[in-house]
């Protein structure tokens, strides 16, 4: 039988994992200072120089985001028959995905995260003060609104405060407490940022120079080949990736 501890390879993995997260925590804070502070210094200069302006927006046709909305469920279907991800359902990553394609590359998807990781810090606070359920959503979803107005208007980012991205970050604080409550914190902060993922991963794919050309050219094929991929997606029986890390983990216990 395996020895329970860590193999040296599986250390470095998770000091890898680590280092990762907390690159990507530090890069979010540079960005969410950026979009604030627009004066010239140490941090708004690198990251304006490598990623551009955050607050400028996508410029896509609308004709284009309704043909590249199949796209999104592509992904969606493959992340959690292939992958094994849990998300939010399949429709909560692509409305968010739309959200961050109506706002921009960079300011949708830090604004609504930061709102998003307000309404968890409310949460529990909320929770203390014995609410109906009716009462504590409808609080919590208000504070989400109100965080994510504000921000907006601090931004210079009228989309982010129209009805549409609201309504989907809004929506995914109160899926986010759902699962907290039936499956625990852990499986819940797990499914809100594979969410979270999932909707960068098709705003990318969706505005990516070959898929607005395909989508001027060809407008059907997205919408047809989408079809086709999700049909064979769903005949898939085998095993996942997150199962095959399970099996692994059990072999070595």
């Amino acid at each position: 039988m395996r020895s329970k501890d860590h193999l040296p390879g599986d250390i470095a993995l998770l000091r890898t994992g680590y280092a990762l997260v907390a690159a990507l925590i530090a890069t979010f804070g540079a960005i969410v200072w950026t979009l604030f502070d627009r004066s010239e210094n140490v941090v708004t200069t690198a990251i304006i120089a490598t990623f551009g302006d955050p607050s400028r927006p996508w410029d896509l046709p609308q004709m284009h985001l309704l043909l590249a909305l199949p796209v999104g469920a592509v992904i969606v279907v493959f992340v959690r028959s292939v992958l094994g991800w849990k998300t939010f359902g399949l429709f909560t990553p692509m409305l968010l995905a739309l959200a961050y394609l109506q706002s921009g590359p960079i300011a949708g998807p830090v604004i609504s995260t930061t709102a998003i990781l307000i309404g968890m810090a409310a949460a529990p606070l909320l929770k203390m003060l014995n609410l109906s359920r009716v009462a504590f959503l409808g609080t919590l979803i208000a504070i989400v609104v109100s965080a994510l107005g504000a921000m907006a208007l601090q931004f210079d980012q009228p989309a982010l405060a129209s009805a549409f991205p609201v309504v989907v970050t809004a929506l995914i604080v109160e899926r986010w407490w759902n699962a907290w409550e039936a499956d625990g914190p852990k499986k819940a902060v797990r499914m809100t940022a594979s969410t979270l993922a999932v909707a960068v991963l098709i705003q990318l794919l969706v505005a990516a120079p070959l898929m607005v050309t395909l989508a001027t050219t060809m407008p059907l094929a997205m919408p047809l080949a989408s079809v086709v991929l999700m049909i064979v997606l769903g005949r898939y029986q085998g095993l996942r990736l997150s199962e095959l890390a399970r099996f692994r983990a059990a072999e070595g216990a």
